[in-house]
């Protein structure tokens, strides 16, 4: 009984499951797949403001930067140009171009129902 205390608590702390807040960003990381082209697997409870947030921050230092990211770990791109599955797999994109001043965030709107951003065209 102590055993399972001490690892609830232990996950609780890590921010994992057992009643830890949902959507968390903890876990949030970029992966590089092509020249100013990042990869992230996001919480599919994630908080879009926040992960918006954390996405824009990757990108704010970059004359251009793009991120791609997937809900689903087995569907995220390790390379660029991605497939087409992978595309149909997308849970956002976003595209920053200083030069034209382009920043333009996009999402899967069906599973994430509270984006306000426009949504990723299905085929």
């Amino acid at each position: 009984m102590m055993r399972k205390a001490i690892l609830a608590a232990a996950l609780l702390l890590a921010g994992c499951g057992g009643g830890g807040k949902p959507g968390g960003l903890a876990g949030l990381e970029f992966k590089p797949i092509a020249p100013d082209v990042f990869a992230v697997v996001i919480d599919p409870r994630a908080d879009v403001a926040k992960t918006e947030a954390a996405i824009r921050k990757q990108c704010e230092s970059k004359p251009s930067c793009s991120v791609v990211g997937w809900t689903d770990p087995a569907a995220m791109a390790h390379a660029y140009p991605l497939t087409d599955p992978q595309t149909a797999a997308l849970a956002v994109r976003y595209t920053r171009d200083g030069l034209s001043g382009t920043d333009e965030m996009m999402w899967d709107c069906v599973r994430f129902r509270a984006a306000r951003a426009p949504c990723i065209p299905k085929a």
